[in-house]
């Protein structure tokens, strides 16, 4: 409680942050597919590549996010 009172991190913070990077991670796929899907369909590579990249992004970011849910209970106990 009192590292939280200064500032440094609220309780559960980690199983929190890797909540929250779980969910900018789908948004940045979701976001991704669709810029991909749009620079497609008007013949516009460099927003297929951006697409591409965004959602590769969002795949790397749900992924961490997954793995520090999981390690951090482990982390917390040692």
């Amino acid at each position: 409680m009192q590292e939280w009172v200064n500032g440094q991190s609220e309780p559960g913070g980690d199983l929190m942050a890797g909540t929250k990077r779980q969910a900018k991670g789908k948004a940045n796929k979701v976001l991704g597919s669709a810029k991909k899907t749009v620079g497609k369909a008007t013949k516009n590579r460099s927003l297929q590549a951006k697409g591409s990249m965004q959602k590769a992004k969002g795949t790397f970011q749900d992924v961490t996010g997954k793995v520090e849910k999981k390690v951090s209970p482990a982390v917390k106990k040692k």
